[in-house]
């Protein structure tokens, strides 16, 4: 039988994934993914010490710690907008990391962190547990019998737009594929003293571009929003010629994490890094056509724009902070 992996968990609050994994992963039933949680850190070392003593890992006391004598990374901090940092002293030294949904906290940074793993030559790996479904399967088989897309809609829960609008991307994109050009913030109003949180139903516009392997398509992604107890992701697909069965995806771990297993073993990514670019660049788009009043917002240029910023000289310290 082979060895677990070991894996260091950089950000286990309650609640965030890197707490459930490893919960998960130090189970009996959690055996069968091969990944054994090693080391352990938080912001908050309580935290990170009450997860360490329920799992039988090592609480380390800073984030770079949580690479020693380990096969993989995981990047699990509740929100992105660290991701990048806390990543980089593992991308530098060529490393095997996981990222969590979003990927990062911003286009620039997402960009960056595929130029780092480029460089140093480290894996990266990032997915939705929604991006690796049997759901995703046979809405696939469901589009040879529709005839050419015409239209769709996705469907999710709640108020969570950092939690749960990455599902829905990652739904449509499991299904339809990449080349999604325009995006456009139909309804999409933030709490301001929350702004992850959505403060009434949402509804982003998705365009396919014409040359995108689906064709031309059109639809919306839309969240129930905040007071909704209901839970679930729906896809429902129209075509030229009949309609598609509404197709109910699966909340479940397993698929994600034996992907999870095979890159950390095998180093192959997953998921290609202009895939996990574009993803990123759909929520990062929705978020800032809806800042913009909805103006519709293109997709290449986001990841163009975040590739030219990538790109340039560092700025002196105390200069754009």
């Amino acid at each position: 039988m082979k060895r677990a992996i070991r894996l260091g968990i950089v950000g286990c609050a309650e609640g965030g994934h890197g707490r459930i994994w490893a919960d998960l992963l130090s189970r009996p039933e959690g055996a069968k993914f091969g990944m054994t949680p090693a080391n352990v850190w938080d912001a908050d070392p309580q935290a990170a010490a009450a997860t360490a003593a329920a799992v039988g890992a090592t609480r380390v006391s800073e984030p770079w710690e949580a690479g020693e004598q380990v096969e993989g990374i995981l990047i699990t901090e509740l929100f992105p907008e660290r991701y990048l940092e806390l990543g980089r002293p593992f991308l530098e030294a060529g490393k095997r990391v996981f990222f969590n949904r979003p990927f990062a906290g911003s286009m620039e940074q997402a960009t960056e962190i595929v130029r780092l793993a480029r460089r140093y030559h480290a894996k990266i790996y990032s997915a939705s547990a929604l991006f690796h479904t049997a759901a995703a399967r046979r809405a696939q088989r469901q589009l040879a019998d529709i005839g050419p897309l015409a239209v769709f809609t996705v469907t999710g829960p709640t108020d969570h737009l950092v939690f749960y609008l990455p599902h829905a991307i990652a739904c449509l994109t499991s299904v339809l594929g990449t080349g999604i050009s325009r995006v456009q913030a139909v309804s999409l109003d933030r709490t301001p003293e929350h702004p992850h949180l959505a403060s009434a139903p949402v509804v982003v516009y998705v365009e396919y571009g014409a040359d995108a392997p689906v064709g031309p398509a059109r639809g919306v992604m839309q969240m129930i929003g905040p007071g909704a107890s209901w839970y679930g992701f729906r896809l429902k697909m129209f075509g030229a010629e009949r309609e598609g069965k509404e197709i109910r995806f699966e909340v479940s771990y397993d698929s994600l994490l034996r992907h999870m297993a095979r890159f950390f073993r095998t180093g192959v990514e997953p998921v290609p890094h202009q895939v996990l670019l574009e993803k990123t660049a759909v929520f990062y788009a929705a978020l800032r056509s809806a800042e913009q009043g909805g103006r519709p917002v293109e997709v290449s240029e986001m990841i163009a724009a975040s590739g030219r910023m990538a790109d340039a000289p560092a700025l002196p310290k105390g200069i754009g902070a």
